[in-house]
């Protein structure tokens, strides 16, 4: 995933898009995206969030070596804080692991008068292939 990410294009506009000015609106696009595609699962909509190809260049690609439990368990946090009356806005951090596996760590934080969700992605240590 490191070839999409690491202060890239992609990282940068999910960022925007979760920012405290655009939750509300991401989260009622969301909104009507499943109704229009169905319920959501990881990296469902980013195409239809993203319409800028190289923000999204190699997506399925870099998408598809993240192991099943961490997609379901992203689909989950995303899918629940857009789904929620009230979303709190997101912060996405891709970067290198210590090691060769993926990891996420999730956290709430308080930035600026806003609570936020922070995700932290972390993917296999390229150093160590």
């Amino acid at each position: 995933m490191a070839g999409i990410v690491h202060g890239g294009k992609f990282e940068q506009k999910m960022n925007e898009l979760s920012s405290p000015n655009n939750i509300a609106a991401t989260a009622k696009k969301f909104a009507e995206l499943e109704k229009q595609h169905g319920p959501y699962s990881f990296g469902k909509f980013v195409k239809l969030f993203i319409r800028e190809p190289d923000e999204i260049a190699d997506w399925d690609k870099h998408s598809g070596d993240i192991p099943e439990p961490i997609r379901q368990r992203l689909a989950e946090i995303i899918s629940t804080n857009l789904r929620s009356a009230t979303p709190l806005p997101v912060v996405l951090n891709v970067g290198d692991n210590v090691d060769t596996t993926h990891e996420l760590l999730v956290k709430t934080f308080a930035h600026n008068g806003y609570i936020y969700i922070g995700i932290h992605m972390l993917c296999p240590n390229p150093e160590l292939k």
